[in-house]
């Protein structure tokens, strides 16, 4: 499994994510061939009914990433630092300390709708 930090997206397209690798070189995942890996994993047939094509999936929680349907699945994650303090305030107030990181998660979850696809939450 290949892992990409969400923060090394650079840009989304109708056809591609585009990153920066460790080497600092823009690369892109192309997300044709996720949507219909994804298809052929979960037996989706008739194509033609979506409107929007799913590449993956997706989880906010006490971790975040997005996995796409690469050949060797791609997981595009960031880290959520918490402490028993924060998981404590949070349970008794309901205050959620993640709010920042969750509207960043999420930009890439309309980027990916606004281009035609998007990811199945497991949340």
């Amino acid at each position: 499994m290949c892992k990409i930090h969400i923060s090394a997206i650079t840009d989304i397209t109708k056809d591609k994510i585009y990153y920066r690798d460790d080497r600092g070189c823009v690369v892109y995942i192309e997300l044709e061939p996720c949507a219909n890996s994804y298809e052929t994993a979960h037996n989706i047939t008739n194509k033609n009914d979506l409107q929007v094509r799913c590449v993956g999936e997706r989880f906010f929680g006490k971790y975040a990433y997005y996995e796409l349907y690469t050949a060797k699945h791609t997981r595009m994650y960031m880290d959520l630092k918490t402490s028993r303090i924060k998981r404590f305030i949070t349970r008794i107030t309901g205050y959620d300390f993640h709010t920042k990181e969750f509207e960043q998660f999420y930009s890439i979850q309309k980027r990916l709708n606004a281009n035609g696809w998007t990811t199945l939450d497991l949340s």
